[in-house]
């Protein structure tokens, strides 16, 4: 049933023509991001996997964690897995940041492990204080970030993935993110970090994997991967490599 009154109709056309012309287009195409992909990661594993942006190696963290469903293959994951993917996901903007912090456990299936305790210890770290029952929508996108690496950083997972950017805000809060970053790292049962350049956190991986063109191409030592993805992706001369 359509509505009635004063609606141009050669405009309702137009846009009805345009909806199913997307519907369309949507329904389609599809893009596979993943070709062929095997992976695989056991206890202690620490894994950085390297790649342009676009190769892919953020769509396989999606779909570890369940974000990305898969069309062809299996996906197997024991234990509960807390991604720091597109950090603030899943947050309402008309609801306050208190409110926000128990969503962020609820999306994750961990609203059981949610207390009063641990939303005051988040508050804290993410220094938003007398903000926090402000709505989401007058934040800025840096308070966004802290409410949201906070909210998941404090969280106990069996698998935690990371995805490129770790924390923002300033100096001292940049600091203070990546020193729980690195103790969570380090105590997790597996950790799985993508980024397209080496970090401070590669020092604590024990597997590096190259991923280029929605492939894994290469899986070795921290040296022979970087070697190969300077001067065989990104075609950069030995001189101008990094030392690994």
């Amino acid at each position: 049933m359509f509505p009635c009154g004063g609606v141009d109709t050669h405009a309702r056309a137009a846009s009805l023509r345009q909806w199913f012309i997307s519907r369309k287009s949507i329904a389609g195409v599809r893009i596979p991001i993943l070709q062929d992909v095997t992976f695989h990661a056991k206890p202690g594993d620490r894994i950085a996997i390297i790649g342009q942006n676009g190769c892919g190696k953020s769509s396989l963290l999606k779909v570890i964690s369940g974000n990305y469903p898969i069309h062809e293959g299996k996906r197997h994951v024991e234990g509960a897995v807390v991604p720091l993917i597109e950090m603030g996901a899943g947050f309402e903007a008309e609801m306050s940041g208190r409110y926000n912090i128990k969503l962020s456990y609820a999306y994750r299936g961990k609203l059981q492990a949610y207390s009063k305790a641990i939303e005051q210890t988040i508050i804290d770290f993410s220094e938003l204080n007398e903000k926090i029952d402000l709505p989401l929508k007058t934040y800025s996108s840096g308070m966004v970030a802290r409410l949201a690496f906070s909210s998941a950083i404090f969280q106990d997972p069996d698998i935690l993935l990371l995805d490129e950017i770790f924390a923002t805000g300033d100096a001292g809060y940049i600091e203070k993110s990546q020193e729980v970053l690195r103790k969570k790292v380090t105590n997790v049962s597996i950790a799985i970090m993508v980024n397209h350049a080496p970090n401070e956190f590669t020092d604590l991986c024990n597997r590096f994997i190259l991923m280029n063109k929605g492939r894994i191409i290469n899986e070795g030592s921290r040296k022979e991967i970087l070697s190969h993805y300077y001067k065989d992706i990104l075609h950069i001369s030995d001189q101008n490599i990094v030392a690994a």
